[in-house]
């Protein structure tokens, strides 16, 4: 697609025109990929092009940014070819934005708030999420099609993948029924880690999320009547409330049982009192280092140069981490102890499976596959490719998408991670910057994965106070619920809606405000598989955004569609558009 200069009105390549020459292509695949290299490597139209660099340093604020006021930005297609530096400082940019996101499931699911794991472990955790994200958002950019079939894999567009926060709650609700039962230990009401429960949580996964590569080949227009904008908005809203909580924990301090302040032990002060400058849960110190982070992001934002503003959460995390360091609250030993380099199955743990977890992830499956479709579709949008219609282009897209993240996350899974789905986070950046070449993509690709063969970058995450974390993440979360709202404001809201939407956000809210309120509602102590059966639905109980869905899909199913205008139930009789993707980050817009 053309670049369009602001100020002359004219069309102009963002390098200059390169075609490899007849000899070369005739010579093969081989001579034209070096002839590609010398042009990039060997020219100043290949290494800088005609892009304004200066713009994207150039911070919000006047007068600096005056010369950018009304500047129309360029628009950079799917396949178009974009100089090296571009591809270099773009890519980087689509790192840091999802890097927040990337590292923040292993943190929790294996932290405190999990299966409890040691440092050193959760460290290869997070470096193992990094690699795979890098390694799996290269497949999904590339896309291929499956041999003699007309099904895909992969979207062909900056679709890049990360550990899906939908499991989040149920892996957090899975490992607090392993200690209340006793099946992970805990010495004087200190847990201790549990490995074995990790192994069998990511067995179970990798078998599950089968099922989702199955349902992946449904075709997109009949899963989205399925699961319409009326569920996946409040499936979103209740995730994102339920992780708010333990983003709010950490920020307070952490979210272990020095929660309680207990007058003496191990968790006195929080995290621990072995732990870098311990305080009490909520101390000043705490909630001060976890609003650098949060007023970073804000300053980011108001004021930041488009290079950095979509990595907002990024730039926040490492401001913290500045003053953590500068104010003691890092030990830097697990730091030093990390190894230079690490990768994949460094660490291991025994498979099993676990029919208890069978339901709540099939409830999983269906949530980030639904999902997956929305930021497929609101990346093709920011992308160029055409929304509207029947379009073949556009199915074909998002089959390969979900059909990807099915088949990433069981080999995720097999990879000791958690399952893996399409980020919207980069949704920002493409309509940022407006370059949605593929070839920035493959760049993001490469630092996701440098950044996870550096171990050290993981220890120095793990490292991190609970309370600057919690900053990050609480923030994070909360774009979440924000996207479940503006999927809501897509629906009518006449009085069907609006009675689906109260009953099933009455039980959701129960779980999210009182999480036991139903905790004794089966029996325990049973035995058999029976005592599976009912481990299964408390964890389904447990977990507000399964129970939203179930009963959001049910209801949506048995009550007849209006035929009359807004009954007036719960208020007025205003409606939305029914408009706009699925789900994800609110799409931007792109100047031809």
């Amino acid at each position: 697609m053309a670049v369009i200069d602001a100020k002359a009105g004219v069309a102009n390549s963002p390098v200059a025109s390169y075609v490899p020459t007849e000899e070369s292509v005739e010579k093969g695949w081989f001579v034209a990929a070096w002839e590609e290299i010398k042009f990039l490597f060997t020219t100043r139209e290949g290494l800088l092009g005609n892009y304004d660099y200066a713009w994207l340093l150039t911070p919000d604020i006047p007068p600096f940014n005056r010369k950018y006021k009304d500047r129309v930005k360029p628009f950079y297609g799917i396949d178009e070819r974009i100089p090296l530096l571009l591809t270099i400082l773009l890519g980087l940019q689509h790192s840091l934005a999802m890097m927040g996101g990337v590292v923040t499931p292993p943190l929790l699911i294996a932290g405190a708030s999990g299966a409890n794991l040691d440092a050193e472990t959760i460290s290869y955790l997070v470096s193992a999420s990094l690699i795979l994200s890098g390694v799996f958002s290269f497949f999904q950019i590339v896309r291929f099609k499956v041999f003699n079939t007309g099904f895909y894999i992969g979207t062909g567009m900056i679709s890049v993948v990360g550990e899906a926060f939908a499991v989040v709650p149920i892996a957090q609700a899975y490992f607090s029924r392993q200690y209340e039962n006793g099946h992970c230990s805990s010495v004087n009401g200190v847990k201790q880690p549990c490995p074995d429960a990790y192994g069998t949580f990511i067995g179970t996964v990798a078998v599950v999320m089968l099922f989702q590569v199955l349902i992946s080949l449904i075709k997109p227009r009949t899963l989205m009547k399925i699961f319409p904008n009326l569920v996946t908005g409040m499936v979103l809203l209740c995730i994102g409330g339920g992780l708010v909580a333990s983003g709010v924990k950490s920020w307070a301090g952490g979210s272990g049982p020095c929660m309680a302040r207990p007058e003496s032990g191990l968790f006195k002060l929080c995290p621990n009192i072995k732990a870098p400058e311990p305080r009490p849960w909520g101390d000043p110190s705490f909630i001060g280092l976890g609003f650098s982070v949060y007023a970073t992001i804000l300053l980011v934002e108001l004021f930041g140069a488009p290079l950095i503003r979509s990595c907002s959460v990024a730039v926040g995390l490492l401001v913290g981490a500045i003053i953590s360091a500068a104010t003691g609250f890092i030990d830097s030993k697990n730091i030093t102890a990390a190894p230079s380099g690490t990768f994949v199955w460094v660490k291991t743990f025994p498979l099993s499976v676990d029919g208890s977890l069978v339901l709540p992830l099939l409830a999983c499956c269906i949530t980030t596959l639904v999902s997956c479709l929305g930021d497929v579709i609101a990346t093709a949008e920011v992308s160029g490719i055409d929304i509207v219609g029947n379009s073949g282009n556009l199915d074909t897209r998002v089959q390969g998408g979900l059909t990807a993240d099915g088949i990433w996350s069981v080999l995720a899974a097999l990879g000791t991670c958690t399952p893996l789905v399409c980020f919207a986070q980069n949704n920002g950046v493409i309509a940022l910057t407006g370059c949605a070449s593929r070839r920035a993509g493959y760049a993001c690709c490469f630092f996701l994965l440098l950044a996870g063969i550096a171990s050290k970058f993981g220890a120095s995450i793990v490292a991190l106070p609970p309370s600057v974390i919690g900053g990050m993440t609480t923030f994070l979360f909360t774009t979440i619920v924000v996207s479940g709202l503006r999927i809501l404001s897509t629906v009518t809201w006449n009085r069907r809606n609006r009675f689906i939407i109260t009953a099933a956000l009455t039980l959701g809210l129960a779980d999210l405000i009182v999480p036991d309120w139903l905790l004794h509602l089966l029996p325990t102590g049973k035995g058999g598989s029976l005592q599976g059966f009912y481990d299964g639905v408390s964890v389904v109980i447990k977990t507000a955004y399964c129970l939203v869905a179930i009963v959001g899909v049910l209801l949506n199913w048995i009550v007849p569609e209006e035929n009359v205008g807004d009954g007036g139930f719960l208020g007025g009789g205003e409606t939305g558009d029914r408009g706009g993707a699925v789900a994800g980050s609110e799409p931007g817009r792109k100047v031809d």
